[in-house]
């Protein structure tokens, strides 16, 4: 039994170990630790240190190497013992937009003893089994604090009155990113809006006024003039204040008669961790896509992946391309033609807010339509 909960442990260590989009930086975390030991051992319970060295798998699993040290007392006086415990934990962490997380542990590894117990000397090791919960608590973009409280089996019977032990160790202590935190982005200055004046009093502002000297009393267009005059390029702006006089048909357009980029967020649709998996919730958002695309039937746009700066450029801009095509082939499977439509993805290279928090990381990972026509 004991050791079929061991290979599970490990199992499980390996299997969080092949996830990929994670935080580059180690973290380096030390502990005061409370040992709590099984009273079958009769040692005394003690506090001890505890060092370890991991990271990030991706926005939930943490891998540690971990080492902890208590030096306890022989129950009665009769010697004392150095237990050491050297292993893997591998952590699962709730709420990932949150400063506050709980987590869930599990590892396996091995514990040493050293010592006298009653005048006879120690020295044995074998496997060890531990399950933990705790909390994680991030207080700067390097700094967390930990709590935990961890049941280890001790399947070395050093003492030769039972084939395991129960041992309870009571944490707390800091985990420090190695390597500069990033700097958060400048505040944008505030501008004060201009004074909106209108010299020539025909109900035009002067910096929206091309006409600035039209005659009082007389009747003007949105941009303060007084002309008729023809619109060559069918895009809703006479040719008088065209500065784009050749818009192709059907084209969005500003007060300039210049084509812009029209940009819809389809908010809602959602993938499954580091893949290119619709969740269930994203059906109905697009659902709306297909609706809209079909009540303007000369649509015409480009489904633009995007994520956020977490793993390399080359695998965000993998995984963008993987996703818009996703979104791409479900419009086409509804009935969008694909004529109409185009995909492409631009991985980390169009944040639309900072990667710095994780709030601002899942505003990042969106898929768009852009209207090309």
């Amino acid at each position: 039994m004991k050791k079929t909960l061991l290979g599970l442990a490990l199992s499980c260590v390996a299997g969080a170990a092949l996830a990929n989009d994670h935080d580059d930086r180690w973290m380096l975390s030390t502990n005061l630790i409370f040992n709590a030991l099984d009273n079958n051992k009769n040692l005394e319970s003690d506090f001890g240190l505890g060092l370890g060295l991991g990271k990030f798998l991706n926005e939930n699993w943490t891998l540690d190497f971990e080492i902890d040290h208590v030096n306890v007392s022989q129950e009665g006086g009769g010697g004392s013992v150095d237990q050491i415990g050297l292993g893997l934990m591998t952590r699962y962490h709730f709420s990932p937009d949150s400063s506050l997380r709980p987590f869930l542990g599990l590892g396996a590894g091995y514990l040493d003893h050293n010592g006298s117990n009653n005048a006879q000397a120690v020295d044995s090791s074998d496997f060890m089994l531990n399950l933990s919960a705790g909390l994680r608590k991030e207080v700067t973009d390097r700094v967390s604090f930990l709590t935990e409280v961890k049941y280890r089996l001790d399947t070395d019977d050093y003492t030769g009155t039972a084939s395991s032990y129960d041992d309870y160790l009571f944490s707390m202590g800091m985990s420090i990113a190695l390597g500069a935190a990033q700097a958060a982005p400048a505040a944008a200055p505030i501008v004060e809006p201009a004074p909106q004046l209108d010299s020539d009093g025909d109900g035009v502002s002067d910096q929206s006024d091309r006409c600035p000297n039209t005659p009082a009393g007389m009747a003007v267009d949105m941009y303060g003039c007084h002309q008729v005059d023809g619109d060559d390029d069918n895009d809703g702006v006479k040719n008088s204040m065209d500065r784009c006089p050749d818009s192709r048909p059907g084209a969005v357009v500003d007060a300039d008669g210049c084509e812009v980029q029209v940009v819809i967020e389809l908010q809602g649709v959602y993938f499954d961790l580091d893949k290119a998996t619709l969740k269930p919730e994203s059906i109905s958002i697009l659902d709306a896509a297909v609706k809209t695309m079909g009540e303007h039937g000369t649509l015409v746009v480009e489904v633009a992946g995007h994520t956020d700066s977490s793993a390399s450029e080359s695998y965000n801009q993998a995984l963008s391309e993987r996703r818009a095509k996703v979104v791409y082939n479900y419009l086409v499977e509804k009935g969008v033609s694909a004529d109409r439509m185009t995909w492409k993805g631009y991985g980390e290279l169009s944040p639309i807010a900072t990667n710095d928090t994780a709030e601002g990381r899942a505003k990042n990972r969106r898929t768009e339509l852009v209207i090309q026509d």
